[in-house]
């Protein structure tokens, strides 16, 4: 039997981890006027945790969200919420991952408005 060390914990076990849960914290940093570069710089802090255990990687969030962070409230109010959650050693990597997802949709959705927003109104060219 595996040891409960090698599981995720249930927040990284949802099916909506990288679904509606993605979306959500999107729609949370957007209304937070979050610019996507703030996402890419977190993603390559947390390069530095993929193999870290549960606590380091806690405390490097946290140090994040106080630190790099601070001056965008609601990205370090999300590393602080995640830091708690993380329960085992595979959940690092998959928070890890999470984040890369995050940023990587910010700016796709970033482009997507962009081409809309110089589209002709009305359907006239």
């Amino acid at each position: 039997m595996a040891s409960a060390k090698v599981q995720p914990s249930a927040p990284f076990q949802s099916r909506e981890l990288n679904g509606e849960v993605l979306l959500e914290e999107l729609a949370e940093l957007r209304a937070a006027q979050l610019a996507p570069k703030h996402l890419a710089d977190l993603v390559v802090s947390l390069r530095s945790v993929q193999g870290a255990h549960v606590a380091e990687a806690q405390a490097h969030l946290k140090a994040l969200a106080t630190g790099r962070f601070s001056g965008q409230p609601a990205l370090s109010s999300l590393l602080v919420r995640w830091a708690q959650k993380l329960k085992t050693e595979m959940d690092v990597p998959l928070l890890a991952s999470h984040f890369e997802r995050l940023a990587l949709t910010s700016v796709l959705l970033m482009a997507v408005r962009r081409g809309v927003e110089r589209l002709p109104k009305g359907g006239r060219g």
